[in-house]
């Protein structure tokens, strides 16, 4: 499967067409939107969801493929969801397990569970920006068989993680731990609460980064082919996915953050 991180502007009233023309580029089946890639600086709105997900809609069938991109749903409560959408039919969405302190501040709640998709036989999950962060929840999808996980992101320009040059080996340490390949897709403008953020997209294997951005602050389509059959065979010998001792990660409950 081919797949694409689509590093397009975020933030501007040029979002759509930056990301349009970036797919355009590429001939790929899935292709991944930043996270909140379509919300102006101050916005918020349903309104934008609406138009998010028409596009989403539109453009994976004008280009015959997959393409995911979050929007702000609303239910009982308000969550910050990947929508996944292949040929215009929509396949489903993931909500956000860890909305940041911003976040649950404007009334973002917590997603409870994991899902995967199948598209083409092939088995997807999604990782929504800081979920990456937590490796007891990146078992979660590899227990569950997935193959490739997407990861849209805010990358912010300043931010407060260390050791900015080597945090591309968290997305290698994550394929290595847990068989699958991760899609993560960065944008380069500002946040909704206008913060300014860069790429740093990439995709990644056990094997190692086969793509990743040249320019952080660039428009680009970083895209790589995911060799499917060489992630189950791997699957078959990491066994650190069959042969664990369950009974020591009840630690993992205590604790937490309310949601």
């Amino acid at each position: 499967m081919k797949v694409a991180a689509v590093q397009c502007k975020v933030g501007v009233k040029e979002a759509f067409e930056s990301a349009e023309k970036l797919i355009s580029e590429g001939d790929c089946d899935l292709y991944l939107l930043p996270e909140y890639f379509s919300y102006k600086v101050n916005d918020t709105f349903l309104e934008t969801s609406k138009e998010t997900l028409k596009w989403l809609e539109n453009v994976s069938k004008e280009f015959s493929a997959t393409v995911a991109g979050n929007v702000i749903r609303k239910d009982e409560h308000y969550y910050n969801s990947l929508y996944i959408f292949k040929n215009g039919e929509l396949l489903g969405y993931q909500d956000k397990i860890h909305p940041t302190r911003t976040e649950r501040s404007l009334g973002i709640k917590c997603g409870c569970k994991i899902k995967i998709f199948e598209i083409d036989g092939v088995k997807i999950a999604a990782l929504i920006c800081a979920d990456i962060l937590y490796p007891e929840l990146s078992r979660i999808p590899a227990l569950k068989g997935a193959e490739i996980v997407l990861n849209p992101v805010v990358s912010f320009k300043h931010s407060v993680f260390p050791a900015k040059e080597f945090r591309h080996c968290l997305y290698f340490a994550r394929c290595f731990d847990n068989a699958y390949a991760i899609v993560k897709a960065g944008g380069v403008g500002y946040t909704f609460t206008g913060e300014e953020c860069v790429g740093r997209s990439l995709i990644a294997t056990h094997r190692g980064i086969p793509a990743i951005y040249r320019d952080e602050n660039a428009e680009e389509l970083i895209q790589a082919e995911i060799d499917l059959k060489d992630i189950r065979e791997y699957k078959e010998i990491n066994y650190s996915l069959h042969d664990r001792n369950t009974k020591v990660l009840t630690e993992l409950l205590n604790g937490g953050m309310e949601c």
